[in-house]
């Protein structure tokens, strides 16, 4: 079972979603161009773009479902409260995912770009989440 886990400000705080989606995995865009040449067009090979990702899925409330991971939360407001609190700080999230044996798959600063969440019937909380890759922008070397 994959794990995803997300973080602040180098670990200040650290949440492990709840449920994982079925379908989990970023996008990742080239930004290749295109010219017109004398015999046609031509595609030129660009620098790769930012990755982005959906996640939607459930916070539960008031339970532990057993697919839980041990390290997550049972009380879905907390995650509602970590977005909601740590976005307008303007400092990158980072998420990792992790692989059933526990090999780390991704590991990477990124921005939410948008989170939505509604109250289930049964209480939990479902949720989407947007997030793009954040690249530090680092001087001339």
């Amino acid at each position: 079972m994959y794990q995803v886990i997300l973080s602040i400000n180098n670990n200040e705080e650290v949440a492990v979603l709840p449920a994982v989606p079925t379908d989990l995995g970023p996008q990742l865009p080239q930004n290749n161009g295109t010219y017109e040449g004398l015999s046609g067009d031509y595609n030129t090979l660009g620098p790769m773009g930012l990755w982005e990702m959906s996640i939607a899925s459930f916070f539960p409330v008031g339970r532990r479902y057993s697919f839980m991971p041990a390290d997550a939360w049972t009380d879905g407001w907390k995650y509602v409260d970590f977005f909601e609190r740590n976005r307008p700080r303007m400092l990158p999230f980072r998420i990792i995912i992790l692989d059933g044996n526990g090999v780390c798959r991704m590991n990477s600063p990124c921005s939410v770009d948008q989170f939505e969440w509604h109250v289930k019937r049964n209480g939990d909380i479902s949720y989407s989440l947007t997030l793009r890759e954040y690249r530090f922008v680092s001087g001339a070397k």
